[in-house]
């Protein structure tokens, strides 16, 4: 099943969900990695997409290329992000059923503003496996100063709770980096598209970064 839910556009797309209110058992041990985990995710996510927001103005931001937006929607559509990675490959590669899909934070492009959503991919008990956040936009205006600096972004959210580096992965689209303890890719597929994978309930024993890289393969079509 594949839920629209109505959020407000714009800027809100940056946040991402963090489930229901936290309960007692949060207050464990493991609760608490849990909980420092999804802040670290959201936060990385956001800023590195709330980066973007502010490059998609007004002006030639591509170089000289045509900036209007094509007539109809994309064939890869950044407003449906449960469209560009189903379900059954993302339980597959997390060896678990993923019962359903929600797509929220759904905002159509226009000739100046990108096209962004978020699909949430929730296991048999409910709870989200994995997050696929979009972004599509008319000026292509993923520029190499752009992707520097949400990477530089990134680094710094995720340095504000841990140490863990983020890492430049070579020969996936335009540029890609990952940041491991918190599993969570972003790829710039071309001047256009682009998207934040977490990947939040791989299988005991496996490796989280090749997984993201496999879905994210298949994401960019």
């Amino acid at each position: 099943m594949n839920t629209n839910e109505a959020e407000p556009q714009g800027s809100a797309f940056f946040f991402a969900r963090t489930g229901p209110p936290p309960n007692g058992a949060l207050w464990e041990k493991q609760g608490r990695k849990d909980m420092i985990k999804t802040t670290i995710r959201t936060v990385a996510a956001a800023s590195v997409l709330a980066l973007l927001t502010g490059c998609g103005g007004s002006g030639d931001t591509n170089g000289g290329k045509e900036a209007a937006a094509p007539a109809g929607k994309p064939a890869w559509n950044a407003a449906d992000a449960c469209t560009l990675l189903d379900k059954g490959a993302v339980g597959v590669a997390l060896q678990q059923d993923v019962a359903e899909t929600q797509l929220s934070l759904v905002h159509e492009a226009d000739s100046g503003t990108a096209a962004t959503s978020e699909c949430l991919y929730l296991g048999k008990d409910g709870a989200s496996v994995a997050r696929l956040s979009a972004r599509w936009s008319p000026i292509g205006d993923n520029t190499a100063e752009s992707i520097a600096g949400a990477r530089t972004t990134t680094a710094a959210a995720v340095k504000a709770f841990s140490d863990t580096p983020v890492e430049d992965i070579a020969r996936l689209g335009k540029a890609a980096f990952f940041v491991p303890g918190i599993n969570q890719l972003t790829v710039f597929f071309d001047d256009k598209r682009m998207i934040v994978l977490t990947v939040e309930k791989a299988p005991e024993g496996a490796n989280a970064r090749d997984i993201a890289l496999a879905l994210a393969k298949k994401a960019g079509g």
